[in-house]
């Protein structure tokens, strides 16, 4: 497999993914529109491939009650607090739909809260094993998460010089209506680096 070490591409594609995709679940899933809610949260779910783990239960639009659960999060989420609440939604999850969703629970708890929840993905955890870093054998979602966190850190200076250079070229994006300063205040968000060093793992850990 042919190995891409150009953040600068992966930079300008979650720039793209942010304005197409992630910005939208976001705001809708905060909408005070119940039904926009919904659309939203489902359509987020099957951009995340996660749909297959929720059954559809008697009474229940699809997926209403998993929003619902979601919803009764209020945070704050930190980084001393984010392992336990991730792995609390999980099993919450669990109970309504029979399924382990470590990783449906953090990709939902992500398009909530942003950082520092990072979102467990079987490519990424690819990733970390082929390059040697110690995950858990159990897929621990705090053991996951800390050893991606490690391997951030031994590439952030190649992100952040990559999203420093991408307001300049801004217009090449989805973003090409914005102004500089509201393109450089996304690129310099923590959350939006680390959401760049997914797609690094995503087309690394598995095939671009």
């Amino acid at each position: 497999m042919v190995v891409n070490n150009n953040f600068n591409y992966f930079a300008m594609m979650y720039l793209n993914d942010w304005y197409s995709s992630d910005m939208l679940f976001m705001e809708g899933i905060s909408s005070s529109e119940t039904s926009k809610r919904l659309t939203k949260f489902h359509d987020a779910a099957k951009y995340y491939k996660v749909t297959r783990n929720f059954i559809t239960l008697d009474g229940e639009v699809r997926l209403e009650g998993a929003l619902e659960i979601l919803l009764q999060e209020s945070g704050p989420i930190t980084d001393e607090n984010v392992c336990s609440k991730v792995t609390l939604l999980a099993e919450t999850l669990k109970k309504r739909y029979g399924k382990n969703v470590v990783s449906a629970a953090s990709k939902f708890l992500w398009l909530r809260f942003r950082s520092p929840v990072i979102i467990f993905d079987s490519r990424a955890l690819n990733w970390l094993k082929v390059n040697q870093y110690p995950v858990s054998p159990i897929g621990s979602y705090e053991s996951y998460r800390e050893q991606w966190l490690a391997a951030f850190k031994a590439h952030e200076k190649q992100i952040e010089t990559a999203c420093n250079g991408i307001p300049a070229v801004r217009k090449y994006t989805l973003a090409c209506d914005e102004s500089e300063n509201v393109v450089s205040e996304i690129c310099v968000s923590r959350w939006f680096r680390e959401r760049v060093f997914d797609k690094y793992l995503w087309f690394n850990g598995g095939g671009g």
